[in-house]
């Protein structure tokens, strides 16, 4: 089973390495359309969040707020987990790296090159002039890096995401494919599979119940929950609530999410407000 993920910058020739990547490796390739395919199966609003996350405009008022909400943080991170238990897959972009960091034996890159050859090759694919590309490169960098900040509150940056940081400056498509190939077979086997699927499944299905929950629940960042799956269905919520009013509605939002089957409410009231 193989996970790849692979993160870009625009211009690196990422994005066509990755689909190299996944034909010589025979891996799904999740693409856009996929990932809205998903969205509209988990939830009817997310299909608006993930057309967000994909412009290429630069994020507005809006864009920061929808984001700042800590239920559609934990339904990106459900999307991440769900995708990478499925296995044998190339997931780009979207914060997968941070999602599965902690993951073994998931195989997670870079594809970077200097600004100023990243320009040049915006010019050529797109046939425009070196300005426009430069102001494209310049928008899209800064609207990636906003983004990534704001649902997952990290820098693109953090080298120790990545097993591998490729800069393509002096490789095609066809060497850049090649070099992430041998590395995706150097990397060292999970001696048990099965249970990082598994382990991954659950995880995808926590935050989903955990999206739900932050979604109409307000929470403090620094007395938020967490919601841990357990084996057939059953979740436990730990963490901290004001009220035991609002634990009470918690635990009836989570009982209420399909799959669920046993909830085991141990969050604990504060008595105070944040």
């Amino acid at each position: 089973m193989a996970i790849v993920v692979i993160s870009r910058q625009v211009g690196s020739f990422g994005d066509e390495i990755a689909a190299k990547v996944a034909k010589r490796l025979n891996l799904k390739i999740v693409d856009q359309g996929g990932v809205h395919q998903m969205a509209q199966q988990c939830d009817s609003e997310f299909e608006k969040a993930c057309t967000l996350y994909e412009t290429e405009l630069e994020p507005g008022f809006f864009e920061r707020f929808f984001f700042s909400n800590a239920g559609y943080t934990s339904l990106f991170e459900s999307l991440n987990l769900e995708l990478a238990s499925k296995g044998n897959v190339v997931i780009i972009g979207r914060g997968a790296q941070i999602v599965l960091k902690e993951i073994p034996g998931i195989f997670k890159t870079r594809v970077v090159a200097p600004k100023e050859v990243r320009i040049k090759r915006v010019a050529k694919q797109k046939g425009v002039s070196a300005g426009e590309a430069a102001d494209f490169v310049e928008r899209y960098d800064t609207q990636r890096r906003a983004l990534i900040r704001t649902i997952y509150e990290r820098d693109l940056k953090d080298w120790g995401l990545y097993d591998l940081i490729l800069n393509t400056t002096n490789y095609d498509i066809e060497t850049g494919a090649e070099i992430l190939c041998r590395a995706i077979e150097l990397m060292p086997k999970t001696e048990d599979e099965a249970a990082i699927t598994k382990q991954l499944a659950r995880l995808a299905f926590a935050k989903r119940v955990e999206s739900k929950i932050m979604k109409k629940v307000t929470t403090s960042p620094y007395r938020s929950i967490e919601v841990v799956a357990q084996e057939g269905g059953a979740i436990a919520i730990e963490g901290f609530v004001s009220d035991k009013r609002t634990k009470e509605i918690i635990g009836e939002i989570a009982s209420k999410v399909e799959g669920v089957t046993r909830v085991d409410n141990l969050l604990r009231t504060t008595g105070l407000s944040f």
